[in-house]
């Protein structure tokens, strides 16, 4: 955590000494004259509304409204997905017919999130993220993982978005082959007109009924934090994930996309991956894996 507190350190360094650089030279007589809360926010992100502005000013809009469902994270359908080294010695004996796991295969994300109290900001999301060796002989879903949360957000100002809440993945295996983890999560958004970044920080709650039980040493690897930063470049979205940086690499994952729209809410989508914790089953197994398909939506 301590390399966290660092980087935002020097993030707020960096901006308050790019806001005093703007600044008209003091005469004797001045004293020095700190920016307002409101001024140093408009120094990182742009007075223009954002992408991530028109979600949230959208939300509280439609929120109060009877089934009101919005889409949550990126969703996303590859029906390509290479992973050049897949955790084979965890599904030893235990596939149809005893395949071999196949490198090939379908990678999909659905996620979603509802209002549950709208004057409280109170909401729940979910994510569900799928391997399925379609291309087996005898097809079956090799990992599946689930994710629910519930969490409040608060927004703090335009372009700028807080969380907060808790968090549940598992792959609900049980057994031997059960992947868990409880986690608080509070998150800050912030975003101009082009660019997006988010930061995810965490720390493991509950540990005695989930993560103890059946992968101890998941935090050695997954970490306790994850920056997304997005970028729109003319109609492409690029974006990069880094996960577990107090790890120094050695650990931790990297994730980048890119996605182009084709048609109406249906993008183009590539998507790299490289580390560990490609699924819960592989927390503690590094590899890397490739896919092309489409998505419905993205960070911009």
């Amino acid at each position: 955590m301590r390399v966290i507190s660092i980087i935002i350190f020097a993030f707020i360094s960096l901006n308050l000494t790019a806001y005093a650089d703007n600044q008209a030279p003091l005469t004797p007589s001045e004293t020095i004259k700190y920016p307002t809360e409101e001024e140093f926010l408009d120094s990182i992100t742009p007075t223009e509304t954002s992408p991530l502005e028109d979600k949230v000013l959208n939300q509280k809009k439609y929120s109060n409204l009877p089934n009101f469902i919005t889409l949550h994270d990126i969703n996303y359908l590859l029906p390509y997905y290479h992973t050049q080294s897949p955790y084979k010695a965890v599904y030893e004996g235990n596939t149809p017919e005893q395949q071999s796991v196949m490198q090939t295969e379908f990678k999909g994300q659905f996620s979603v999130e509802v209002p549950i109290i709208h004057d409280l900001s109170l909401n729940a999301s979910y994510t569900q993220l799928v391997f399925w060796q379609v291309y087996a002989h005898s097809q079956y879903f090799r990992e599946t993982n689930y994710e629910p949360t519930i969490y409040v957000n608060y927004h703090l100002y335009r372009n700028w978005l807080l969380s907060a809440g808790f968090d549940h993945q598992s792959n609900g295996r049980g057994g031997e082959y059960e992947r868990s983890w409880n986690r608080m999560i509070g998150s800050a958004q912030f975003s101009g007109k082009h660019w997006f970044t988010k930061l995810d920080v965490w720390g493991l709650v509950a540990q005695g009924e989930s993560s103890d039980l059946h992968n101890p040493d998941i935090e050695k690897y997954l970490g306790h934090e994850r920056i997304t930063l997005g970028y729109k470049i003319a109609d492409f979205v690029v974006a990069l994930e880094v996960q577990n940086i107090e790890g120094g690499f050695e650990r931790g994952s990297i994730i980048a996309s890119a996605s182009y729209p084709i048609a109406n809410q249906i993008n183009l989508y590539t998507q790299y991956f490289n580390g560990y914790g490609q699924s819960l089953i592989e927390y503690n197994h590094p590899t890397q894996g490739f896919g092309v398909g489409i998505s419905f939506n993205n960070w911009l």
